[in-house]
């Protein structure tokens, strides 16, 4: 439903919390709680500052000057440069927000202006239907990458002194048919990769045209590879690629669990086996199950993100 025709009331938060937001019918409030809980009255009180009162009724906007809010300065006779009032929000989640003549703050009031921008569905499905199949042969070989993993990492436990001694006598693995089975996986595993992430800026690009997203599409994308930042920023591009109200959401959250869940027992392949071989096994194994289901689930979430932009559109 879109927002200029939503009911008052509850929704899930379109800001990506676990909680609920108030919508009263023309913009999102700053009210939230708990999902399921009825006592609005006092987590109202709980989400508005002491000792601040809430901003007056909304008012026409008042002329600015040229440039962004940052702070407003003040005159020689020490009046605030930008009056208190509702300002055109810098950070473009409303489409106004109260500025107190010194700070932003939380109030906000209407929808978000929405952005204008060039969408090309067409190409977002063609490479959905290359993205779909490429990730499932992508994951299988992945899941393989992690069991030859397993095999691999006997011989690094075993030669580990020589290693790193300090005057190595080896320096690689010798060749073998797990080494190949890693080497072909981490090719194919580049490939998908490449391919699922030129979905992945085009479906972003479509997002960012016509929903409140808290990243562009290029940061959005490469945020797949800013160490740290890759654990939740990404998962937080692809919720806001489809409306925050739409319930089939959870399948971005299934495919996000699995993928960072089958990446750490990758990496816990290695040390596992320090303790034996069975313990790398079982590690790798486990790994490569979560491999598999998070492909389908990736698959299921390019399908369903596709479907919503053809809604939107």
């Amino acid at each position: 439903m879109a927002e200029g025709t939503r009911d008052a009331g509850w929704y899930p938060d379109p800001w990506g919390t676990d909680d609920e937001r108030h919508f009263d019918g023309a913009a999102w409030s700053r009210q939230t709680r708990v999902v399921g809980s009825t006592d609005a009255v006092e987590v109202h009180a709980a989400n508005v500052e002491p000792g601040v009162a809430p901003p007056a009724p909304l008012a026409p906007v008042a002329s600015l000057p040229d440039g962004p809010l940052d702070g407003g300065g003040a005159d020689e006779a020490g009046t605030p440069a930008i009056p208190a009032g509702w300002h055109p929000d810098p950070w473009g989640l409303a489409a106004l927000r109260w500025w107190d003549g010194a700070t932003w703050t939380g109030h906000i009031s209407g929808p978000p202006t929405p952005r204008t921008g060039t969408i090309d569905l067409e190409g977002e499905r063609a490479l959905a239907r290359w993205v779909r199949p490429a990730l499932i042969f992508g994951g299988l070989a992945q899941a393989a990458g992690l069991l030859a993993g397993a095999e691999q990492s006997k011989w690094f436990v075993a030669h580990w002194d020589e290693l790193t001694g300090p005057n190595p006598r080896v320096s690689s693995p010798p060749v073998s048919t797990a080494g190949n089975i890693g080497q072909l996986a981490f090719l194919i595993g580049v490939s998908v990769a490449v391919l699922f992430l030129l979905w992945f800026y085009r479906a972003a690009t479509t997002g960012w045209s016509r929903l409140p997203a808290r990243r562009g599409p290029v940061l959005s994308t490469l945020s797949f590879i800013i160490p740290v930042l890759n654990l939740w920023w990404p998962y937080q591009a692809a919720l806001d690629m489809v409306p925050a109200d739409d319930a089939r959401r959870s399948v971005i959250r299934r495919w996000w669990v699995l993928w960072l869940f089958a990446t750490l027992c990758g990496l816990m392949i290695y040390p596992a086996a320090f303790l034996n071989a069975t313990a790398a096994r079982v590690v790798a194994g486990v790994g490569a199950a979560a491999m598999i289901g998070a492909a389908f689930a990736a698959r299921a979430m390019v399908d369903f993100v596709t479907s919503a932009h053809e809604d939107l559109a």
